[in-house]
């Protein structure tokens, strides 16, 4: 039984004295990814699905390890940004070219020796939707209108926009750290949603960064709002088990939003995308109370599901009164 275990009113507020974005190291990431979903596929069912994802993000990491010539001719020249404006990498900002069509076509390479008959004919048939069209589904995608792309395409490609971002996002997350600036539900960097909150144990213990699903980037939030509308009051947090369970869910009464809270400072094996997909039955409790998922999962995206866009405005507070939390069954 999945129990509400703690109000937020009760989490002591944090000090912005901290650094507020974290820039990805995306081999890094991609590498500790991988190796933890080669790890959850032996415990889950869906043993398949997560080797699928291990072949997936161990490509991404040799696409992200690509230096010099290699690395110029996949991601092509510096995009011009205008660091001055919020989330200066989201979609409308800046040109970002089909440059990250060579990412895909190195993807789709590296996985094609490796994956079943079934899959290797649905990449095939990836490699050869002509440039325009792809474009335009990396636009629905990155507007959050995944509807609107095959759904047997959508993994990958978010896979390749994923790497090209991130590759580009380093030095952006960086200067955003010098600014001190708090930022809240969407990344600082690309506008994109988090993947969930991940609890950390360096700098300090405790701090609460999200962590964005598209450029990788983390930037931090207090633990005492919700993440999606910034409300204290009606904030609740489940575990399955016990009080220091090292996932957890935070709801919140007023928009009726989770996310997945991953304590790396309790189990630092967790990864939050590995690790979200691996406990989908904490989703079916929360919508079963009628609360509705607030983040993007880059590795569940096949679903007729569409989210808010990049830049999206804050939602509107509910007037309707809420009904009381209590224990899920």
């Amino acid at each position: 039984m999945s129990t509400a275990i703690l109000d937020a009113e009760k989490i002591p507020g944090q000090s912005l004295d901290i650094k507020t974005v974290i820039a990805a190291d995306p081999k890094a990431v991609y590498q500790f990814r991988a190796k933890r979903l080669a790890e959850l596929a032996e415990e889950s069912e869906l043993t398949e699905y997560f080797g699928l994802l291990e072949q997936l993000v161990g490509a991404q990491e040799k696409v992200a390890a690509l230096y010099g010539e290699a690395a110029k001719s996949c991601f092509g020249p510096l995009p011009k940004l205008d660091l001055s404006q919020s989330q200066p990498m989201a979609q409308q900002h800046f040109e970002w070219g089909n440059y990250w069509q060579s990412v895909l076509l190195e993807l789709i390479s590296e996985l094609m020796p490796k994956v079943s008959t079934d899959l290797h004919v649905v990449l095939k048939e990836l490699a050869k939707v002509k440039a325009d069209v792809l474009q335009g589904y990396a636009q629905s995608m990155l507007g959050g209108r995944f509807a609107e792309v095959p759904a047997q395409y959508s993994l990958f490609i978010w896979a390749a926009l994923s790497v090209y971002w991130s590759h580009w996002a380093v030095n952006v997350a960086q200067t955003l750290a010098d600014e001190a600036e708090a930022h809240k539900r969407l990344c600082p960097v690309c506008g994109s949603h988090p993947v969930g909150s991940v609890i950390k144990e360096e700098p300090r213990v405790g701090l609460r960064y999200l962590h964005c699903s598209l450029c990788e980037t983390e930037w931090h939030e207090v633990r005492a709002e919700c993440t999606s509308c910034g409300e204290s009051k009606g904030v609740f947090l489940w575990a399955e088990t016990e009080t220091n369970a090292a996932i957890r869910v935070e709801s919140c009464d007023t928009c009726q939003g989770y996310t997945k809270m991953f304590f790396t400072d309790i189990n630092p094996r967790l990864e939050v995308a590995a690790d979200d997909l691996a406990t989908l039955v904490m989703d079916s409790h929360l919508v079963e109370q009628g609360y509705s998922a607030t983040t993007v999962n880059p590795l569940l995206l096949a679903h007729e599901q569409e989210v808010e866009p990049q830049l999206s405005k804050e939602p509107q507070l509910s007037k309707e009164p809420q009904p009381k939390v209590g224990d899920i069954h």
